[in-house]
């Protein structure tokens, strides 16, 4: 709708009781009915309603002079037709009353007729229109006072002078000056550095700047000039945006940014630290074969599948090689089985607005991008759905990603880093695993050791786990019983590395006196160790025969757990008869 549309039109404004004569009504009938009626004028139709002309006070006043002039009172009995004025302007119901007025007066007349469909429907006259303007102003009066006194910017109008003539609600909120305390007063009075006196001076609009017009408040400030029709200023409107809580906020987040630069700094720091191949604990043949490995495959680009059972520490490998790769990005860990299929996929390529329900309405980045000239590493590679392995597959082949709902093609440098605890190439021959993904992946495979393989480093594990976790519990200890580490190197172990660390934590937390001692040791460790109660005579550490014995107990209990008590498949294993395994077990009480 434009301003136009807002004025009012002939229909709007219009008399609508008109009163309307025929051309054979003689001059007598027409001239009382105006008397008596009181009207400025009649419109004159034919039979078939159709306008003739309009008979007015004018007219009728002519009647009078004639009549006067000549005193032949058969005038009166003349039809109306001939003393009406009957070339008529007319106008239609749409027409606009603006347009009517110009029309009006540039004709010098003081009615028009208001037609539709060849009928007269109304009347338009001079008074109309002047009480429709003097409505029509107070009603764009009162629309613009509204629009301006709830906008949100703070408006200020002034004059040549530069006297506050109008002050919005807005201002009076953001400068806590009410309008009856500012309006009639210079607007130097209560600023320290008006903007409005220069545009004054020079006539020029200042458009978009950062302001300070009085202390603690900043703003977006705009002052316009405004001109009449002869191009003379009348008026400048300033309008001002509140932008202190933005610049508070963006001093904030520059303060923000630098403490996260700060702390990122010390994360890398931290992780460097932690995550290098020097962090690794071992010396066992198989773990240093498994490091040397992972150094000298970390510089290059080639994808690397880390294999071993759970707790063994490929996710420690994995950040150890990022780090030794010289990469500039970051290190970014999805653990496949953790995340539902349908969001698999979201989550490792990102997606835009609206690509299915309940995505975040600005998209969102994916895993890919986050690690972009960095590592991905996908942990339990081998849960990983069969129809998403296909789409990471090419991801591999062609170097480029397309979030979910988007055909925008984005480059990616990510080196990719896979583990899992599953025998894959088992799970290629049951169709659970591509044949071709997993060449992909293992291009260097890396398999860890179980903590069973390396017997040698659970001593060196224990130590640092005690220290590390006196230091996360802030628990001092002072001494540890020599009997622990002979009970743990003896374990077996099913959780690996992390199984041994939360054993050590508890440990640590069960300690008494600044003393950790075989008593803070699960229950279910001591019984597998002993093979009957905490209670019973502790084994020398030193003594061989005993620690013979109590290998020779381990790796039997071992065997039999693998063969679910099948004996003779036992005694197969172990390559003795299978009267020696009874022997054994009777003799162990296993």
């Amino acid at each position: 709708m434009n301003l136009e549309e807002l004025l009012y039109k002939a229909k709007d404004i219009m008399s609508k009781n008109v009163v309307k004569v025929f051309t054979h009504d003689n001059v007598k009938y027409v001239c009382n009915l105006m008397v008596k009626n009181n009207l400025d004028e009649t419109i004159v139709i034919n039979e078939v309603n159709k306008l003739e002309g309009i008979f007015t006070r004018n007219d009728l006043a002519e009647v009078e002079r004639i009549f006067a002039k000549k005193g032949d009172k058969s005038i009166f009995n003349e039809k109306i037709i001939n003393y009406c004025t009957k070339d008529v302007i007319t106008v239609s119901p749409n027409d606009y009353a603006r347009d009517i007025r110009d029309m009006m007066i540039e004709k010098e007349i003081g009615r028009v007729p208001v037609v539709e469909d060849n009928k007269v429907i109304g009347v338009l006259t001079s008074n109309n229109l002047r009480d429709s303007f003097y409505l029509k102003i107070d009603e764009m009066f009162t629309l613009q006072n509204n629009i301006l006194s709830n906008i949100h910017e703070a408006i200020c109008i002034c004059d040549t002078k530069g006297k506050v003539m109008y002050w919005n609600k807005s201002a009076e909120k953001l400068y806590g000056l009410k309008a009856e305390d500012i309006v009639g007063e210079s607007v130097r009075k209560h600023f320290n550095n008006p903007i409005i006196p220069k545009v004054l001076k020079e006539g020029k609009a200042i458009e978009n700047i950062e302001h300070q017009p009085m202390r603690g408040k900043s703003v977006i400030l705009s002052v316009v000039p405004i001109f009449n029709n002869q191009n003379e200023m009348i008026a400048v409107v300033s309008t001002d945006r509140d932008v202190t809580e933005v610049v508070s906020l963006s001093e904030k987040l520059e303060n923000a940014n630098a403490k996260v630069e700060a702390l990122s700094k010390a994360y890398s720091k931290e992780f460097s630290n932690n995550y290098t191949f020097s962090y690794i604990v071992g010396k066992s043949k198989k773990i240093m074969d498994s490091i040397l490995l992972a150094q000298k495959v970390a510089p290059s680009t080639a994808s690397v599948l880390i294999t071993g059972e759970s707790g063994t520490g490929k996710e420690v490998f994995a950040k150890s090689i990022h780090e030794a790769s010289g990469r500039s990005g970051q290190f970014v860990a999805v653990n496949c089985s953790a995340i539902p299929e349908n969001l698999l996929e979201s989550e490792l390529f990102g997606y835009v607005e609206g690509a299915f329900t309940g995505a975040v309405k600005k998209g969102k980045m994916g895993m890919f991008e986050f690690a972009n000239n960095g590592t991905l590493f996908l942990d339990e590679i081998g849960e990983m759905p069969i129809g998403m392995q296909s789409k990471l597959l090419r991801v591999l082949q062609d170097g480029v990603i397309h979030r979910l709902g988007s055909e925008k093609i984005i480059h990616t440098n990510t080196r990719i880093i896979a583990a899992t605890n599953k025998d894959l190439k088992k799970a290629i021959k049951n169709n659970e695993f591509r044949s071709d993904l997993f060449y992909r992946l293992a291009i260097v495979q890396i398999e860890l050791p179980s903590l069973r393989e390396r017997k040698d480093d659970i001593k060196e594990f224990i130590d640092i786990f005690i220290n590390q976790s006196s230091k996360k519990e802030n628990i001092e200890i002072s001494s540890i019983d020599e009997e622990i580490y002979n009970i743990l190197c003896n374990y077996k172990w099913e959780g690996n590395i992390r199984e041994l660390k939360n054993v050590v934590q508890r440990m640590v937390v069960l300690s008494n006196n600044k003393r950790v001692t075989v008593n803070s040791i699960p229950e279910y460790i001591l019984e597998y160790f002993y093979g009957r109660s905490k209670e019973d005579t502790v084994i020398d550490y030193y003594n061989l025969d005993e620690r013979v014995k109590a290998l020779e107990m381990e790796l039997i209990r071992d065997v039999m757990e693998s063969t679910n008590g099948n004996k003779a498949k036992a005694a197969e294993i172990l390559r003795i008869k299978r009267s020696t395994l009874y022997y054994k077990l009777s003799q162990y009480d296993l």
